[in-house]
């Protein structure tokens, strides 16, 4: 009784582990990128790995009369920012996934 298959069990383990490799790889990668996004005159400076990096907010729209406008500019910047870091850090895995989706990665 013997198993056949257990060369190409040895060449899956093997081009797992590459994988991992590659996977570390990006996600350090990611976690060097900068990513700047600005809307009415508030700029956000976040990392790959969606960490808020730095918020900048221009004299322009610093008004007592405008908190409601002011929250509203931060979380619009906010979420283009990381937009940028997702898609690219999407775009980077889909090179090593070959396009499947691989839950809870990123």
């Amino acid at each position: 009784m013997g198993f056949p298959n257990l060369g190409n069990m040895g060449e899956m383990i093997k081009m797992a582990r590459e994988m991992q490799g590659q996977l570390k790889k990006i996600k350090d990668d990611l976690a060097r990128s900068i990513y700047d996004a600005e809307a009415g005159g508030v700029r956000v400076t976040v990392s790959g790995d969606m960490e808020v990096k730095e918020v900048k907010i221009g004299p322009q729209v610093v008004n007592p009369n405008s908190v409601e406008q002011l929250n509203r500019l931060v979380k619009e910047a906010l979420n283009k920012a990381l937009k940028l870091a997702k898609d690219d850090a999407s775009r980077k895995m889909k090179g090593i996934t070959g396009g499947l989706g691989l839950p809870g990665m990123f």
